[in-house]
């Protein structure tokens, strides 16, 4: 009877063996393939995330430049008067783009004989400040500024009249952007207001 006792105990102590390095040996392939799936699409989603991030930053970063560059116009005509203050209306646009021979908003509506209602003036290979020197760090981005006289009854209309005819001009910048030299200018934003005599 002690025999058969200590068989017993035996058999049971080896089940126990038994079940312990069953479950000892590790992971079912089923329960790696699971893991390795969670722990991939949580990097991934990660990785997502992080390349989200980037391209807001980089979008944030653009429109603040632009609007830096679009403001340092518009403080450069804020001080300017609308017309040259010798010969008035009559002559405007006429000093080409060298922009330290502007002394009125109507200089910058572009070209003689286009009346004001040409493309406008832009920046050359540099965008400039309010101070008119060339900021050469910029060397990507251009400043586009268009002249427009507008009725002083209705200031959220534009008409197609030559400059000259009201007393009032919305300026408008546009401010573009190039990722390299074989890309076109991009639109970045756009700033307008009204100068008065």
């Amino acid at each position: 009877m002690a025999v058969m006792f200590d068989n017993q105990q035996s058999a049971i102590s080896n089940q126990r063996l038994r079940r312990r390095s069953r479950r000892a040996r590790g992971f079912t392939l089923i329960e790696a393939a699971l893991t390795t799936v969670i722990v991939g699409t949580g990097v991934l989603a990660i990785v997502a995330a992080q390349q989200a991030y980037h391209m807001k930053n980089d979008w944030a970063q653009r429109t603040g430049t632009a609007l830096l560059l679009a403001n340092e116009i518009r403080e450069l005509t804020l001080t300017m008067p609308l017309y040259d203050p010798i010969h008035g209306p009559a002559n405007f646009g006429s000093k080409g783009d060298n922009v330290l021979a502007f002394n009125c908003v109507a200089d910058f509506a572009g070209a003689p004989g286009t009346g004001g209602l040409g493309e406008g003036w832009k920046s050359g290979e540099y965008p400039i400040d309010a101070r008119r020197q060339r900021l050469t760090e910029y060397g990507r981005w251009r400043q586009v500024v268009t002249v427009r006289n507008i009725w002083p009854e209705n200031l959220g209309t534009t008409f197609v009249e030559t400059l000259g005819s009201t007393d009032m001009m919305r300026v408008t910048v546009d401010v573009q952007y190039r990722q390299s030299e074989d890309h076109d200018y991009q639109h970045v934003t756009r700033l307008s207001w009204v100068v008065t005599r």
